[in-house]
């Protein structure tokens, strides 16, 4: 690993705080807006965030789509502290998305987290979720909270994002179009096309990708297409929403030091050898209905999607088909300085799992067929008060029962029948208080819950190749006390820190067993501790100029933890940094050149939770990526808007992601080196606003 000193970008973060900054994640209709009333939606209702009593963070559609490959989610959620999105170049896993630490488990898709789009959940009833549907270049907004909220959201809420696609063209019809080439055999092409007519708004897309890949069998390709239809009449607003994927990738591995010291570039032979990777296909349909109804309003919901998959791994070929569906229901009130929701919500997801012995990539004997089921309900109750007039109060009360079913269809002499059923319920609180010390300032504090039961996937893993659910396998339970301000110093300059303790019983754990090399199983720890501090800075001087500075440092440790003979208390939790400094950079006029920087250091990185293992730890790294193009060039009736980027500028040596707990010290997945990218997008008609 090339040496590196956190100097550089520990001075541009310290400038970044004296310019201090503004949240740039202005609602869209406008060219500016007031900090003070700028709004976010996933505490519920448009809350200011500046009195939000949570840590929430808000990025706009610019930041997420100015000239960037937008290929990744780690676009949408750079720069926002207490988040660490891990871009594994591998669209067989997918990106790993932690907050505070949670989610960080992950070998693929993502856990511990919750994931909205478009109001519909890309988080299933089990906890799982997977994000193939969600193309980057087509988002409009994204919101975070960091930081439990179970209360809040239910299931696997170590956090939440909101994500919300960009909205429809201000005109009766106008196309968007979209090219983009690059290294390791990069190749995209998407379109989109939409409008509004009174009271009609409308917008659809379609995109390709093919990537040869920077590793090794790690070539990819996806299509994904999706779309709305939105309705306001009246009191009545509904929205329609769609989505579909169909993707292909391979899956090269994890790597030892001493094969990556060897060629960084290659894949592990075995992955080679048993052709592993995913193929999968996705349809998503989602529809939302609001009235207002007085000073409140009631608001239905419901989705479904089905989902199949065939995932060679280097042990089996596992065979997965998946249908959800969910609804939900709130009804919101108010009186003086009053405001309530109350409401349900039901989902349900059935998973057809089989497993077959990986025969050099093909299907062996059949080694697991089992129907599964999870079935949730909860009720919840949300108040909002302003009982002083500086003082704002958030309360919110959830109960949640999920029932997990699994009917072994592979039964015989020598394998028993494993058929049955485990029930998982928790209530969970939350309370948060804000109190505006000044017009422009506050200070907040809040308790919250997180409860998180293992997924399908994580309880059918068994160490002893058992079918049915690991009945040894429990839900981890979270308390967490967070402290925290945030202000608004001058017109366009924001800054906020946070300071937080979290506790967690029963944390969920990956490892891997000799016998099943690249197959993740899981157990409990009896206790682990989360505590961290983030401080953010966002300078937003004029229209289309940004600077976005944060520091995460989270120190997560074992308080109780046992194996065998072995106690692990005080050693780290794997797969969490305890420090990343973050640094985004976009000077983008309405009309002329624009360019960006994006600056990331990541500290070492504990890759398993024994002493032993150590010294293993995945290096410190630091990367710096470059973007910039021409905006607003016009002929012949169309938009142009070239760009182009380098993504690792330095050429460093890093690690994108690591596999805890690997066996035979696989723990480590190398990132790209130096990549050159360049793309056009043309606009037919009015630009969004």
């Amino acid at each position: 690993m090339k040496p590196f000193t956190a100097a550089p970008l520990s001075a541009a973060f310290s400038l970044a705080c004296l310019c201090a900054a503004a949240p740039a994640a202005a609602q869209t209709d406008t060219a500016t807006v007031p900090l003070d009333t700028v709004t976010v939606q996933v505490l519920g209702g448009s809350v200011p965030q500046l009195r939000a009593p949570f840590a929430v963070t808000a990025v706009r559609e610019a930041e997420i789509r100015q000239g960037r490959a937008a290929l990744a989610l780690t676009d949408a959620l750079s720069a926002i502290p207490g988040v660490q999105v891990d871009n594994r170049f591998n669209y067989a896993l997918g990106e790993r998305i932690s907050i505070r630490g949670f989610g960080a488990r992950a070998q693929f898709g993502v856990r511990g987290v919750r994931v909205l789009v478009d109001g519909i959940p890309a988080t299933l009833p089990d906890g799982q979720t997977t994000l193939n549907h969600v193309d980057p270049s087509q988002l409009g907004r994204a919101e975070v909270i960091r930081g439990p909220a179970s209360a809040l959201y239910g299931n696997a809420s170590g956090g939440v994002i909101r994500f919300t696609s960009a909205p429809p063209p201000d005109a009766p019809f106008a196309t968007e179009h979209r090219v983009l080439a690059g290294g390791d055999g990069l190749l995209r092409g998407e379109t989109s096309a939409g409008g509004r007519m009174g009271a009609l708004g409308y917008r659809g897309w379609v995109s390709h990708l093919r990537y040869g890949g920077y590793r090794e069998h790690s070539r990819a390709r996806n299509t994904l297409a999706g779309g709305s239809v939105s309705m306001a009449r009246g009191a009545n607003e509904a929205r329609l929403t769609f989505s579909l994927v169909n993707y292909d990738a391979l899956n090269p591995g994890s790597l030892s030091d001493s094969l990556l010291r060897v060629d960084r570039r290659r894949a592990f032979a075995r992955n080679v050898q048993q052709a592993t990777g995913e193929e999968g296909r996705q349809g998503q349909l989602g529809v939302w209905w609001r009235r207002a109804l007085g000073p409140g309003a009631v608001e239905v919901s419901a989705y479904g999607l089905m989902r199949s998959i065939e995932n060679p791994i280097p042990t089996s070929i596992i065979d997965l088909d998946r249908s959800v569906r969910g609804a939900r229901a709130a009804w919101t009130g108010g009186a003086g300085r009053l405001r309530w929701t109350v409401g349900g919500e039901m989902e349900g997801q059935r998973d057809q799992r089989r497993n077959f012995a990986n025969t050099a990539g093909t299907r062996g004997s059949l080694t697991l067929d089992q129907r599964e089921r999870v079935t949730s309900s909860s009720v919840f109750a949300q108040a909002t008060a302003t009982p002083l007039a500086r003082v704002d109060v958030l309360a919110v009360l959830r109960y949640d029962r999920f029932r997990f079913g699994v009917t072994d269809r592979l039964i015989s002499a020598t394998n028993p029948d494993d058929t049955g059923a485990r029930t998982m319920d928790q209530v969970s609180p939350a309370l948060g208080v804000s109190v505006a010390v000044t017009p422009s300032a506050t200070v907040y504090a809040n308790l919250a819950t997180a409860f998180e039961t293992p997924t399908t996937t994580e309880l059918a893993n068994r160490p002893s190749g058992a079918g049915g659910f690991n009945p040894e396998l429990n839900p981890q339970r979270t308390v967490s006390l967070e402290v925290g301000g945030k202000a608004r110093v001058a017109p366009g300059v924001w800054v906020e820190a946070a300071a937080y303790r979290a506790r967690i019983e029963d944390a969920l754990i990956p490892f891997e067993v000799p016998g099943a090399p690249g197959r993740t199983f899981f157990r409990n720890a009896g206790q682990a501790n989360h505590r961290g501090f983030e401080a953010a800075a966002v300078l937003t001087p004029r229209e289309g100029w940004t600077a976005r500075a944060a520091y995460t440092h989270t120190d997560a440790r074992f308080g109780r933890y046992v194996v065998g003979a072995d106690d692990r208390a005080g050693n780290r939790v794997p797969g969490i940094a305890p420090h990343r400094w973050e640094l985004s950079l976009l000077a983008s006029p309405p009309r002329g050149p624009f360019a960006g920087i994006d600056a990331r250091y990541v500290s070492s990185t504990p890759v398993a939770d024994t002493d032993a293992d150590a010294r293993f730890a995945s290096p410190a790294y630091a990367l710096v990526d470059v973007r910039g193009g021409w905006e607003g060039a016009r002929a012949a009736g169309l938009e142009f808007a070239p760009f182009l980027g380098v993504t690792n500028l330095l050429d460093r040596d890093y690690n994108t992601s690591v596999v805890i707990n690997a066996f035979g010290g696989r723990y480590y997945e190398p990132g790209p080196g130096r990549s050159l990218y360049a793309g056009l997008r043309m606009q037919l008609g009015t630009r969004r606003p």
